[in-house]
């Protein structure tokens, strides 16, 4: 169903607003709406996603244990796989990372919030939107900091003293902060190596020109991260699009969404829109629809256990 759609029927079959001027505009019907599908991601994780690289994609670097979390994900379920790319062999290789709480590295293992090495477990805080990584690559692993010169023409990073040909190859990628004009702090930019000397190295982007960015960080991926998650929408939908978009669920389920616009709807502060009792009833009527949500969530997941015989049962 359209966004339309849904609020037609809101307003048809429980709201008796089809006259114009409209007692609920469209907007007060859009934002329920939008809270209403956010709230039914959150709490029957419908939307599991492993593709989407603005939200599953993390670039794991030298000398760093936590990143940040797009705020979107509701859960991540473990295993992650992370893939390492060796450029000097041209290939790729796979391991599994477990998702798990500070309680059992508290008890598993020795020295976690410090351990370097390869990334064995992701511990997510979803309050503040970031994860931990145990264990993570160390300064030795590819981890420059002072001041670097970028030169445009030859697309050239150079830094005095350093030895990138120790540490570097084509093909690698390094995450550049701190400077001006080639990836800042709020917003680091990545380069791919293309080749390498002793104190500079060339890449495949465009560099700005710059002399001398005294505060940047620049550090190497060391691997690739790709989390299974569940998450929110991408985009809540819009009065621009309220024609063309749709909830971003299975279209059976966008009638359930019905019920979260009037619970909020008829708590308006209003002699003609304002009902509590009714308020009351679409809430219970919604709780009922997320059940069922979380329920179908599980059979479709987990249909290999549920369809067969328990081991020993025959």
């Amino acid at each position: 169903m359209y966004t339309t759609d849904i609020l037609t029927a809101a307003r048809t079959d429980y709201l008796d607003d089809l006259v114009i001027p409209y007692k609920w505009s469209d907007v007060e019907l859009l934002r329920h709406l939008n809270k209403a599908l956010n709230e039914w991601c959150r709490e029957t994780g419908c939307i599991r996603d492993t593709t989407t690289e603005a939200i599953c994609k993390i670039l794991l670097l030298a000398n760093q244990s936590t990143y940040a979390l797009d705020p979107r994900i509701t859960e991540i379920h473990t295993p992650c796989n992370i893939i390492n790319y060796d450029s000097s062999t041209a290939t790729w290789s796979p391991r599994q990372v477990q998702v798990v709480s500070d309680a059992y590295l508290d008890d598993m293992v020795t020295g976690w919030r410090t351990a370097n090495g390869d990334t064995q477990y992701l511990l997510p805080d979803y309050n503040t939107d970031h994860f931990r990584i145990v264990r993570y690559g160390s300064t030795d692993d590819g981890y420059w900091t002072g001041a670097f010169t970028f030169t445009g023409t030859t697309k050239t990073i150079f830094q005095t003293g350093a030895t990138f040909s120790s540490l570097l190859e084509a093909d690698d990628q390094v995450v550049m902060s701190g400077s001006v004009s080639n990836g800042t702090t709020a917003v680091p930019k990545t380069f791919t190596v293309a080749t390498v000397s002793t104190t500079s190295f060339t890449v495949d982007e465009t560099i700005t020109l710059e002399t001398l960015a005294t505060g940047g960080i620049l550090k190497k991926v060391i691997d690739t991260l790709w989390l299974t998650v569940s998450r929110l929408p991408l985009a809540d939908l819009t009065i621009a699009g309220i024609a063309t978009e749709s909830p971003e669920i299975k279209a059976d389920h966008h009638t359930y969404l019905i019920d979260g616009i009037l619970r909020d709807a008829y708590l308006k502060q209003d002699s003609q829109c304002y009902n509590k009792q009714l308020a009351m009833e679409h809430r219970q009527l919604f709780e009922v629809s997320k059940r069922k949500g979380r329920a179908y969530r599980d059979w479709l997941r987990n249909s290999n256990e549920t369809v067969r015989p328990r081991l020993g049962a025959m």
